[in-house]
């Protein structure tokens, strides 16, 4: 009986004493300090360039073309539009020194035309330095759809979808590195009633109610009314349930004039977008740490998590501070803020909870 309890307690303790060796294994031994780079928000694809091959043609003249073209690409990307002036006197060799390697994806010296797609691949860290230098912070957007729903009066009138010059052109004006899809709504006699109740009183309009039959949780509902050469626009968002309010004011004289309505559309298409950018702006010198348990019933479940951390992008590093059989607790060091890295979790099917001052992970079953 004796023998049998002596082995039972060195079963049982052989098991955990297994587990910890392969967790220390795993944690111990690897690296943590996570890399933008790898996903791929730093590289920049399929940026083209051509031009005529003649006495004066030099390849590396295209590639410098390309180098400055992925830099202005990328900045539009993750900047918002008040911060890319802060960036406009890069010189060339500044952006060379920030590019980690490029590949090229295509080239061709067809009918004396010279044609290449490269790809460039950003380094981490120095675009991090050079970005931390000048104060700013940039944005790790994913690309989304949201419903957009233009209001147009003109002098008190309302205007017919047909006729509102922000509806017919909304698609037709492009910004650069277009990140949300917006979806134009159906012009709907009930609806517009509804808004025309509520004018004076815009900002009790349930504008979920408009939107919910798109099957799109994200939307932009814009009031826009001109009047005594103002046009002025009440903007909703609601972009992953964080919902924003904001008011633009335009001076136009001519409400007809499609030169002076087509520089607004576009300047209110970069004014949503950054109203998105901000959503998930990561600010590099001051990234936050969180303590986090994670129960598991095998050391599949733990690789899995650190799998799941090394793909969120916003998390910078983490460490595993000590762990049991049926526990982990890790140190996780990330940017943005505890919501966003709820959401981030949520995503790989995890749930983040804040238990009395204590968070913890869960699967999300």
């Amino acid at each position: 009986m004796k023998s049998y309890l002596l082995l039972k307690y060195f079963r049982t303790n052989l098991k955990e004493y297994i587990f910890i060796f392969l967790t220390t294994s795993i944690f111990l031994f690897i690296p943590f300090t996570k890399s933008f780079g790898e996903e791929n928000v730093f590289t920049i694809s399929n940026v083209e360039v051509e031009g005529r091959i003649d006495l004066n043609f030099s390849r590396e003249k295209y590639l410098n073309i390309a180098f400055l073209d992925s830099f202005q690409i990328l900045m539009n990307k993750i900047l918002l539009t008040r911060d890319l002036e802060k960036i406009n006197n890069i010189k060339l060799n500044q952006i060379k020194n920030l590019i980690k390697s490029f590949q090229l994806l295509d080239e061709s010296y067809k009918e004396d035309i010279y044609r290449a797609n490269i790809k460039i691949i950003y380094n981490e860290e120095k675009i991090k330095d050079f970005l931390g230098k000048k104060n700013i912070s940039f944005s790790n957007p994913e690309n989304v759809s949201a419903v957009f729903f233009p209001l147009l009066y003109i002098n008190g009138e309302i205007q017919d979808l047909s006729e509102n010059f922000f509806y017919r052109q909304w698609e037709k004006i492009e910004i650069k590195n277009e990140l949300i899809n917006f979806v134009l709504p159906l012009e709907d006699l009930e609806d517009i009633s509804k808004i025309t109740e509520m004018k004076d009183k815009i900002e009790k309009l349930n504008v979920d109610l408009l939107v919910n039959k798109y099957d799109i949780k994200n939307y932009v509902f814009a009031l826009i009314d001109y009047e005594d050469q103002n046009l002025n626009i009440h903007l909703k968002t609601n972009f992953n349930n964080n919902k924003v309010y904001k008011n633009i004011s335009y001076k136009i004289e001519n409400i007809k004039d499609e030169l002076v309505l087509n520089s607004i559309l576009k300047d209110l298409k970069l004014k949503i977008t950054d109203l998105w950018k901000e959503e998930n702006l990561i600010n590099l010198l001051m990234p936050l740490s969180i303590k986090i348990k994670f129960q598991h019933s095998n050391i599949k479940n733990l690789e899995k998590m650190k799998n799941t951390f090394y793909k969120i992008s916003i998390i910078n590093n983490y460490t595993l501070e000590k762990f049991n059989i049926n526990n982990s607790f890790f140190k996780i060091y990330y940017y943005g803020n505890p919501k966003k890295l709820r959401t981030e979790l949520l995503k790989f099917g995890y749930l983040l909870k804040n238990n009395q001052g204590f968070w913890e992970v869960y699967l999300n079953e």
